[in-house]
């Protein structure tokens, strides 16, 4: 019998575990988390979606759903990246048609397809749109300018850095990660435990608390029904995770053997959920000050959580410019790839299209290229002046409500169903 130890198939690729954690790390956390705008739509307060959705009035479960949040990635990464494992499909058509195909007699694969595709172009807008508004809003914040102008000035500087910084950003992407990553550190730790020892968020709890037996008390609503709203919006939260997950599904092609695999999820889902958590204790913490600053139209939290917390005036300086920073580099990692993702797909399709000479197409991408950048910083900015809380509040709301049909739904019944595992000790990386 070969030794487990030996085995590929028992065999941990630690390496490859670190890869996933940091790219699955570098995705979460974007402009709206860095900022604290995400949580604090989906944990604290916001206006609903249209109806369809209750509004979120009660906060008290706040510290308990990132939790519900990093059960919901567990389950849901590590079984459908097992999926596109085990069956080799790695491209996000293929996955979804075999994906789909497993129950209901295969109806729902290919309208799986389609409605994944217009998801994807809505992301291509929504979250290009989210990274001017979270950087044009902190700029807003820390100098005074308009909104409008700020936003203009993130526009020009994304457009100069897709133009001619995309190789050097994603050169850079680990460095910038890093610096992301030491940065909310810095911020966030001292803070918890200023703000813990202070005894500010048992103060801010009991408000909250308070705050929901009034409600109760009045008639307003029930322990049961606050509880089961903020299980709601922590899915919803979840799911404008997931909603991008055809680059997860590409990135299954790193692992050979379903033991890496949990390892990798399992780690990827812990560290998010300790920044996540992190996140939400300060603005959990500030609560008072944070509700404010929403009410009256402010979009950035954790620049407030900096304001109001621990340290002197130089201290403070210097954990507003690392918050500040880090936005800035969550933004820009975001409208590179967004950037590069909307050209490559219209420059796709236009040469199948056109069927156009590769050659051809190839002269010509550059100067397409620009143009179609600078459409899409036009067209982007455009949808950024929405604000940043409508564009979490309604544009990754309803990207999130569309994973479920998708994504959410699918594996559920494919894990019921079950599969068989690949041979992984015949398996290799083709990545």
């Amino acid at each position: 019998m070969e030794n487990s130890a030996t085995n590929p198939a028992n065999r941990v690729d630690w390496r490859t575990v670190l890869v996933f954690v940091s790219i699955a790390f570098s995705s979460q956390c974007g402009g709206g988390f860095a900022s604290g705008s995400t949580p604090w739509t989906y944990f604290f307060r916001n206006t609903g979606f249209y109806g369809m959705l209750p509004v979120v009035t009660q906060p008290y479960f706040c510290l308990f759903m990132p939790f519900v949040v990093a059960a919901i990635n567990c389950f849901t990464i590590y079984f459908f990246m097992k999926f596109a494992m085990d069956f080799r499909t790695f491209d996000y058509s293929n996955f979804l048609a075999k994906y789909g195909s497993r129950f209901c007699g295969g109806i729902f694969a290919k309208p799986m397809q389609y409605i994944y595709e217009f998801n994807f172009n809505w992301l291509l807008i929504v979250c290009m749109a989210l990274a001017y508004s979270t950087s044009g809003s902190a700029l807003q914040e820390l100098t005074g300018i308009p909104y409008l102008a700020s936003t203009l000035i993130i526009g020009v500087i994304m457009f100069v850095l897709c133009m001619k910084g995309t190789d050097l950003v994603r050169k850079n992407a680990v460095f910038m990660s890093a610096v992301i990553f030491v940065a909310l550190v810095a911020v966030h730790i001292p803070n918890i435990i200023f703000n813990v020892a202070s005894g500010r968020l048992g103060t801010e709890m009991g408000i909250m608390s308070q705050l929901m037996n009034d409600d109760i008390a009045a008639g307003a609503g029930s322990f049961i029904k606050y509880l089961l709203i903020a299980f709601c919006w922590a899915y919803i939260f979840s799911g404008q995770n997931l909603a991008g997950f055809g680059a997860y599904v590409n990135h299954a092609q790193l692992f050979t053997n379903k033991k890496t695999l949990r390892w990798a999820v399992v780690l990827s889902v812990i560290a998010n959920w300790a920044f996540l958590e992190m996140n939400v204790i300060n603005l959990a913490a500030n609560y008072s000050a944070v509700y404010d600053g929403w009410a009256n139209g402010r979009a950035v939290y954790t620049i407030l959580v900096v304001q109001n917390g621990f340290g002197s005036g130089a201290l403070k300086a210097v954990l507003l410019t690392l918050i500040t920073i880090a936005i800035f580099f969550a933004t820009i990692s975001t409208a590179i790839n967004y950037a590069q993702g909307f050209n490559d797909r219209i420059l796709n399709w236009y040469q199948k299209m056109k069927n156009e000479d590769p050659k051809v197409s190839a002269e010509k991408r550059n100067k397409r290229g620009a143009f179609l950048t600078l459409l899409y910083v036009i067209l982007t900015w455009a949808v950024s002046q929405m604000g940043l809380t409508a564009l979490v509040s309604k544009g990754l709301t309803f990207a999130s409500i569309i994973t479920l049909f998708t994504l959410i739904f699918p594996t559920i019944l494919n894990v019921v169903i079950k599969w068989p595992d690949a041979d992984y000790g015949k398996l290799k990386k083709e990545k």
